[in-house]
């Protein structure tokens, strides 16, 4: 503003001569500016209310996941106010309910690790091509496998069989573990052997909750 002031100062001669061709060019400037400006701030608003409408669905989307999480908290509470509370027969009962799924589960995976494997040696005619495809779609078969058996032992058991055993040590004070049932195992058991010792684990415990 202050350089087109300068000009105009020094330019005045000159303009005074022309002043209807001046204020035309002064209003073409002047209205170039506007729109300049205005395209400047609607862009600036416009990127503003994307930021806030972005923002509304962040707070909404974690607003939803807290009620999630909340309902989460109550069904568990509610879980280990049942455990807590059952006596020791409701108690067995339950543990080796949980148990007889838990090998269900176990076996079924097995079974398809199993067909899996039979596949990966029987292959022995076929061209080294053939073998080699072959050998790669068992590969990723079996990282799939273990992927989804993983997944479901957390959805389905990893809660209630950490559950049931903190319930059920609490209970049998004297209980000792065998070395191979590892607390660590209940969170991940990374093999069959790892399922296996959970559920041999819950099943000793549960027997000798109502044993004399």
């Amino acid at each position: 503003m202050e350089k087109l002031i300068e000009y105009i100062s020094k330019e005045w001669s000159v303009l005074s001569q022309a002043p209807f061709a001046f204020l035309i060019l002064a209003a073409i400037i002047f209205g170039l500016a506007y729109l300049a400006a205005k395209w400047r701030f609607t862009a600036v608003i416009d990127q503003v209310k994307a930021s806030n409408e972005t923002l509304k669905e962040r707070l909404h989307l974690k607003s939803e996941q807290a009620e999630s999480y909340k309902d989460r908290a109550l069904k568990y509470d509610d879980k280990v106010q049942q455990v807590v509370d059952s006596d020791e027969v409701a108690l067995k009962d339950k543990t080796l309910e949980v148990v007889k799924n838990l090998r269900e589960f176990i076996e079924r995976y097995k079974r398809e690790d199993d067909r899996n494997m039979l596949e990966r040696h029987s292959s022995s005619s076929r061209s080294e091509d053939q073998r080699q495809a072959d050998w790669e779609a068992q590969t990723n078969n079996m990282m799939r496998l273990s992927s989804e058996r993983n997944a479901e032992y957390d959805r389905r058991f990893r809660v209630d069989v950490m559950m049931l055993r903190d319930e059920l040590r609490s209970r049998l004070p004297d209980y000792k573990p065998q070395e191979n049932y590892h607390d660590m195992m209940y969170e991940h058991p990374t093999n069959y052997f790892g399922f296996n010792d959970v559920a041999s684990d819950l099943e000793r415990m549960a027997k000798m909750l109502t044993s004399p």
